[in-house]
């Protein structure tokens, strides 16, 4: 065989190992939604934890940022069974009440979802294992006080 061929098939081979085939293993591509129990779960823990935490320092009204649509709904519904009245910021603003607000917001990946609730004076932090029927914590509660 001549030189010439023997790179031209070698460098074939190993180019052919470049090329794209199946998706890698390691990019998980399936959806990365939550069921809604899950979320209901995940909303009334961190609700509840934060009822503890806040301790006699709650504030009287709660205003829950809109930046996450799904999560915030269920974390207001969750609010509100422990009697907290959440003012959207348009009600807020027209009845000029002082109101705390809260930003509230979960990342997904694979079946770990992690949550943060924040305050200006506190943010609560939480991995939670998520499955169709609901979610288990999966890592103790991380609290940061703010001055």
């Amino acid at each position: 065989m001549k030189p010439h061929t023997v790179a031209f098939i070698l460098i074939a081979v190993f180019v052919s190992g470049c090329q794209a085939g199946d998706p890698s293993p390691l990019i998980d591509e399936r959806s990365h939604e939550i069921s809604a129990n899950a979320e209901t779960a995940i909303a009334g823990d961190m609700a509840n934890r934060f009822i503890e935490v806040m301790g006699k320092d709650k504030p009287q009204l709660l205003y829950l940022s809109q930046t996450a649509r799904p999560s915030a709904e269920a974390l207001e519904s969750a609010l509100k069974l422990w009697g907290y009245p959440a003012l959207s910021k348009d009600k807020q603003a027209q009845g000029k009440v002082a109101a705390t607000e809260v930003t509230y917001g979960t990342s997904v990946f694979e079946d770990v979802v992690l949550v943060r609730l924040a305050t200006p004076a506190l943010t609560l932090t939480r991995a939670y294992r998520a499955n169709a029927t609901g979610a288990q914590p999966a890592t103790p509660l991380a609290v940061t006080r703010h001055p």
